[in-house]
């Protein structure tokens, strides 16, 4: 049987889209082509070299792009949260970038989505739509997805993360890792910061940012503890924050600072570090999957106050005023899987304690995934290839 010819589209390649994009590479099954941002800059990357990607790779910047999609004759197109300005192929499957909390993601902050879906598959996505598919981490994103974004739920499978599967090989190493890292060769244990940008300055409702990240710094170095920071593409942030931010990194000798669009794998980062600490970035579900500890910073003062809510809209950071944190919530931060911390002392007392105890947060990530996430096994890229083959009309494998 002639393999299905698969095209990714993406907005960023990694974590979920490219752990699919490996697997398929290497399944007879499966005809995969990537259409990528920086093409030159992916294959830079470390985990490149670690973990080689057997398919072709086309750059979307390159203008013969569009024209090889559209010969390569793929059976579905495969979307994170980007869509093609043209129609690829028959079938369109939406492989969604993170679970997270963040939301609304209702009708109306969807309607652009519904419509791009229409346009690539033929028909709504309000309705049953054997075109397409939208993969969901697990019942509690399938129903999301249902009741508040508008989609059938015929529409919807509940198939995990694909990017699970890779955390959870041993393939690459500890070591392996940190050996991609020549700042953290002396660190005996090493942190990742990994802050959303939604909410502004991650630590701004505390105090002044830098300085607590300084004192931060300060802390982990005094227990011999290395940093990560990753960071989003750095078009989404002030220069003169950049310019402290870099600044401050530069004085620590054990500390990384990477940005998405520059540095957008980040299997090495959860694979290299002890625990991670985050303002609720969709990063810690991945991370739950470790078992490691996971320190969630409450992003906001106080959950029932008006803060500041930044989204990204054709190209500029656009700022909006929200009455209550409860409205772009999925989940409420106190639904997590591991550690809370409602200020600066709280997260420095949380740092103590995830040092001292690397398994604090062990049970509660298992509880999160139980409770809200399709299984954490090994397998989830294989039923969503499955899924896929379902919807191209295919029995094979």
């Amino acid at each position: 049987m002639e393999p299905v010819r698969v095209c990714f589209w993406t907005t960023a390649f990694q974590a979920d889209v490219l752990a699919l994009a490996r697997y398929m590479g290497a399944d007879e099954r499966f005809e995969p082509l990537v259409v990528l941002d920086d093409k030159a800059g992916f294959l830079r990357q470390p985990v490149h070299r670690l973990l080689p990607l057997s398919c072709e790779l086309l750059d979307k910047d390159c203008g013969a792009t569009m024209r090889r999609a559209r010969d390569f004759g793929a059976r579905v197109t495969i979307v994170d949260n980007q869509f093609p300005k043209r129609k690829l192929s028959p079938k369109l499957f939406v492989l969604w970038h993170g679970f997270g909390w963040k939301g609304p993601n209702d009708v109306k902050e969807f309607a652009r989505k519904h419509r791009h879906i229409r346009r690539l598959s033929g028909a709504s996505s309000m309705e049953p739509n054997e075109n397409f598919l939208w993969q969901c981490f697990g019942p509690t994103d399938l129903e999301h997805r249902h009741l508040v974004s508008g989609f059938a739920r015929e529409n919807l499978r509940s198939l995990g993360a694909a990017f699970t599967d890779e955390l959870l090989d041993t393939t690459i190493s500890r070591e392996q890792a940190l050996g991609c890292y020549p700042q953290l060769a002396k660190a005996r244990r090493v942190g990742l910061i990994a802050l959303t940008w939604h909410y502004g300055r991650a630590f701004s409702h505390w105090g002044d940012d830098i300085d607590l990240l300084r004192r931060l710094f300060d802390r982990m170095s005094s227990r011999q503890c290395a940093a990560i920071v990753r960071m989003h593409d750095r078009k989404r942030y002030e220069r003169a924050y950049l310019l402290r931010i870099e600044r401050l990194a530069a004085r620590y000798p054990g500390a990384v600072l990477k940005f998405k669009d520059e540095e957008p794998d980040s299997l090495l980062d959860l694979v290299a570090s002890d625990f991670i600490i985050s303002n609720f970035s969709s990063i810690l579900n991945y991370y739950y999957a470790t078992g490691k500890p996971s320190i969630h910073v409450y992003p906001v003062a106080a959950a029932g106050e008006a803060f500041l809510w930044r989204r990204w809209r054709r190209g500029r950071v656009r700022t909006t005023k929200v009455p209550s944190a409860d409205y772009v919530w999925k989940l409420p931060p106190e639904e997590n899987g591991g550690l809370l911390v409602r200020s600066f002392e709280e997260m420095l007392a949380a740092l103590d304690r995830v040092l001292e105890e690397p398994d604090c947060c062990r049970k509660a990530s298992a509880g999160f995934i139980e409770r809200h996430m399709a299984p954490v096994d090994g397998r989830t890229r294989e039923r969503i290839c499955r899924a896929i083959l379902e919807l191209c009309g295919s029995r094979a494998g």
